[in-house]
């Protein structure tokens, strides 16, 4: 059964959510730059999921490779930032 933890708003680029659990400490780090992008999982300090959305990375390092983009290919850009932005703020909102 999933609770609702923490709720909040944040505009980080680079970002570390930690809560208390019956389970133990969780841990989410958020690091993201034009580079690099990356959301990591921890529970009591040990690395528990490497990347917690691999599509949305996916995504991004296939369109980085992409050279020339055309007026589409940055349209399905800022769509997909867009929704990232919003995945981003949905998230950290309901993490109460």
């Amino acid at each position: 059964m999933a609770n609702f933890l923490k709720k909040r708003w944040n505009f980080k680029f680079n970002d570390r959510l930690v809560f208390d659990t019956e389970e133990g400490k969780i841990e989410i780090v958020v690091s993201l730059s034009s580079k690099d992008w990356s959301t990591q999982a921890f529970l009591d300090n040990e690395l528990v999921v490497e990347e917690l959305f691999p599509e949305f990375k996916q995504k991004i390092e296939d369109g980085k490779k992409t050279k020339g983009m055309g007026k589409s290919g940055m349209f399905r850009n800022a769509i997909l930032w867009c929704a990232l932005t919003v995945t981003f703020l949905l998230i950290f909102q309901w993490a109460k």
